[in-house]
């Protein structure tokens, strides 16, 4: 079995663990969904529906809820000592890393196109420009999953994971929340050439930490 087909074999393992018990998922989608409809009575209706506003918030959401999912996630494999068999398996530490930040991806793509669903309907949001808008949100949250991931690992087997992963990850996922906004901000304001820029910054982020994941996460579990 190839090294694609191991990290595919996981992803779809995760996910029909997620179908089976929604707990993660659900999580993030009712935290999403609150926090949009809190900052809409935060902020009020005119300064919620300001571009940099609502993409800021927006984001943060996503931030968290991706979050929740992630720990949900390792903490089913921690339960019942399932990691430890797919770490044993030939190719399998690779195959952790990657096949759960494409399950991860995907799932923050239902959250987030929810999220967004929400905003709009909401905060009665005027896109400029969808077609980038969903770009850079794509882009998103496609580079949100390895670095999330990644610390998850290295954190794995400490009891205090819940407080030290969002320790580790927040400092590095500063740039992307800062570009993930800027581009989400910029495709809602209709500026097409800086909605690119921070979606070409992104996937950059996401290549680089993607790269960063495979390097490092064999050595971590060790």
């Amino acid at each position: 079995m190839s090294a694609p087909q191991r990290a595919l074999l996981i992803a779809a393992r995760e996910l029909f663990a997620e179908r089976a018990h929604p707990d993660g998922l659900a999580a993030a989608l009712t935290f999403t969904g609150m926090l949009v409809l809190l900052e809409s009575l935060a902020f009020g209706p005119g300064r919620a529906r300001e571009p940099d506003v609502a993409s800021g918030v927006f984001w943060i959401a996503i931030l968290f809820a991706a979050m929740l999912m992630t720990q949900r996630s390792f903490d089913r494999e921690l339960e019942d000592d399932a990691i430890d068999a797919v770490i044993a398996l030939p190719g399998g530490r690779d195959a952790l890393f990657a096949g759960k930040a494409f399950a991860l991806g995907l799932l923050m793509v239902i959250v987030g196109v929810a999220g967004g669903a929400l905003s709009i309907f909401l905060l009665d949001l005027e896109i400029a420009l969808p077609g980038h808008l969903a770009f850079v949100v794509l882009l998103g949250l496609v580079a949100l999953a390895p670095v999330i991931v990644v610390n998850n690992v290295v954190a794995l087997r400490v009891r205090a994971r819940v407080a030290v992963v969002p320790i580790l990850s927040f400092p590095m996922l500063v740039p992307q929340l800062i570009a993930a906004s800027q581009g989400s901000a910029a495709a809602l304001a209709g500026d097409a050439a800086v909605a690119l820029s921070w979606g070409a910054l992104l996937a950059a982020f996401a290549f680089v930490y993607a790269v960063l994941g495979l390097t490092i996460v064999p050595a971590a579990i060790e």
